[in-house]
């Protein structure tokens, strides 16, 4: 039975943080095309496996979501990595390699923002149980 105002959530696809986590990976990988040659095996691949790493974990916790402590693990392991792209967005920003006027700070708050939701339904996942 559907709560009022919530909807039912059927796959890992329906979760807005899969989503929204899958739509900032799209956009990064598009972004990493620009930056220099010198940082292909270092800052982007560490930004490429990293932006990746965030809708896998998240999907992968999914699909063991039966036990709340393990789906818990989970999300705060994608709010890990969340946290690493941050760090990752920032040096970006500081050398200039991230040329679009504001974008930088965009992605930043971005995924603020998803590290906020992620933390949330880590806190409230048995609710939703």
């Amino acid at each position: 039975m559907e709560e009022i105002g919530r909807p039912i959530i059927k796959s890992f696809k329906d979760l807005e943080i899969y989503t929204e986590s899958f739509q900032l990976q799209i956009e990064i990988e598009e972004l990493l095309k620009t930056f220099p040659e010198l940082e292909r095996y270092l800052l982007v691949d560490q930004m490429r496996r990293c932006c990746r790493s965030i809708p896998a974990i998240i999907s992968e916790g999914w699909a063991l979501r039966d036990s709340v402590k393990e789906f818990k693990n989970f999300l705060r392991r994608a709010y890990g990595s969340n946290c690493e792209m941050i760090n990752h967005l920032m040096l970006a920003k500081y050398k200039s390699y991230i040329k679009m006027d504001g974008y930088a700070d965009e992605l930043i708050k971005r995924y603020e923002i998803l590290g906020m939701k992620i933390t949330k339904l880590r806190n409230n996942w048995q609710k939703f149980k």
